[in-house]
């Protein structure tokens, strides 16, 4: 069944010259979730994902002021914040095995808000004994770092890159080919 706001957001984006292949879209409470098929997701996902986030945002507040009420989009293109959120969380892994092996801390100052608070939630939901996620600092600056108190596992050795040393028992990860 088609939803009411299919032929609005249909027209948003015919509007803008942007051909949709195909459009779902799924409401629960004040979520709105849009997911579209199209030739032209590069234009519509951006460097980075940042023309996605904005495009979130412009339907958001367009889509409030039709129903009059607060709601939050979230805008899926031909499957690319599912990728990217299977990327953080292969990331992750990698991550929580470097610290289960050697017990140091890792800091991740390159991820973006929406990224930290899907590391939290994921690292949580694993519920490791011992592993806990917290975030530092304001603003550009903030960064997620992930402690371990359990036991090691499985030890293996970490260099510390030589241009950033580490402080005491703390490893930091650069965004450089990450990808994320």
């Amino acid at each position: 069944m088609e939803h009411a706001l299919t032929p609005f957001v249909s027209e948003f984006f015919t509007g803008l010259g942007i051909s949709v292949d195909s459009l779902s879209i799924e409401q629960t409470g004040d979520d709105i979730n849009l997911t579209i098929k199209t030739n032209d997701s590069a234009l519509l996902i951006g460097m980075h994902g940042k023309n996605i986030e904005v495009f979130q945002h412009l339907l958001s507040r367009i889509i409030e002021r039709k129903l009059s009420k607060f709601v939050h989009v979230h805008l899926e293109v031909n499957d690319y914040i599912k990728q990217k959120e299977e990327k953080l969380f292969r990331f992750l892994d990698s991550k929580i095995a470097i610290i289960r092996s050697t017990g140091n801390s890792i800091r991740m100052p390159s991820l973006s808000p929406y990224e930290r608070k899907k590391a939290h939630g994921y690292i949580a939901d694993k519920n490791i004994v011992g592993l806990k996620t917290q975030s530092e600092w304001e603003g550009e600056s903030r960064t997620l770092v992930l402690l371990y108190t359990g036991d090691l596992i499985d030890r293996i050795h970490v260099k510390p890159t030589p241009s950033t040393p580490p402080k005491h028992n703390e490893i930091t990860i650069s965004d450089e080919g990450v990808g994320i």
